[in-house]
């Protein structure tokens, strides 16, 4: 037995091996970027086969639900309806997603990367509606998402440099503030249709996640995963505890015993450091590990299968 036949990898129909999903979140072989742009496109396209803009009237945020919780939904769904006049609102923020969405889906993974967008669609979505309460007003849109994955690309690549307007090229920090200070003034101003309320607090959101080092996959998936690795390792430490009370003069000490303790306690580290191995392969792919995971994942296996003989 070996490391590959844990319940991170399951075999194809063509005997290959492939990445689990992330808990079934994001399709094997897709990144969260595409299925995101994907279902922004599909949808407005269902919404133009409608004729009569069916679909994005039960999708859109309206100022008036914030007192109807059956109508919260639409702090989520918001984020995937645009305006249905054109295609440049979908585009400019689908291009967005295609440029920047990549690099910080590589860095913290797909099951992650999604976890991020939907919580900054939402948390744009809350704040508009708490700001227009009662208002005859709607928003629409992935502007807010999209603010904080290009805020977030800031704080991680802050000298990568962006091309403003496509010829301007501008460091990633700078163009970051940049766009703040522009949503800024805009809602100081209240001129116009855009939301930069709701872009503010994508990038206010996109701060808070990457000072406070949030992670939401590790609550939502890591821990059930790691359960019962955590509860061996708390039977084993009052087990320990309860020997260390009993005092030395009525445990005789074994020396075999005592080695092969420490080999368990050697193995059972390795195995929680492979468990975070292949989670992490699971999300980022097996070219993010380093020479050094790498070679532990050899070792791993290697003990594994003498474990079997």
């Amino acid at each position: 037995m070996g490391i590959y036949d844990r319940d991170y990898y399951r075999d194809d129909d063509n005997g290959g091996r492939r990445r689990r999903s992330n808990g079934g979140l994001i399709p094997a072989g897709w990144s969260a970027s595409a299925m995101l742009i994907a279902a922004n496109v599909l949808l407005f396209f269902a919404n133009s086969a409608t004729g009569d803009n069916a679909l994005f009237n039960k999708m859109a945020l309206f100022g008036l639900v914030a007192d109807q919780p059956a109508q919260w939904y639409r702090c989520l769904t918001y984020g995937f309806a645009h305006d249905p006049n054109g295609l440049t609102h979908l585009l400019f923020n689908m291009l967005a997603l295609f440029f920047f969405g990549p690099p910080i889906e590589r860095r913290l993974g797909r099951g992650e990367f999604a976890f991020f967008y939907l919580a900054a669609v939402l948390v744009g979505g809350v704040v508009w509606s708490v700001g227009n309460v009662g208002a005859n007003a709607s928003c629409l849109g992935a502007s807010g998402a999209i603010s904080a994955v290009v805020l977030l690309f800031a704080f991680y690549y802050p000298h990568a440099q962006i091309l403003i307007f496509g010829i301007i090229p501008t460091p990633a920090w700078l163009a970051g503030a940049l766009f703040v200070v522009y949503d800024a003034l805009g809602a100081r101003s209240g001129l116009g249709n855009i939301a930069h309320d709701v872009h503010l607090a994508g990038a206010a959101f996109a701060l808070v996640y990457y000072l406070a080092g949030l992670n939401f996959s590790e609550l939502a998936v890591g821990k059930g995963r790691n359960r019962k690795s955590l509860r061996r390792w708390l039977e084993k430490r009052d087990r320990a505890r309860k020997d260390a009370a009993s005092g030395p003069s009525t445990i005789p000490f074994n020396r075999d015993a005592a080695k092969k303790a420490a080999e368990e306690i050697a193995f059972e580290k390795l195995e929680a450091e492979v468990d975070r191995l292949l989670l992490k392969i699971s999300e980022s792919g097996e070219e993010s590990l380093t020479e050094v995971e790498r070679e532990t994942l050899r070792r791993a296996s290697r003990e594994y299968q003498k474990r079997q003989k």
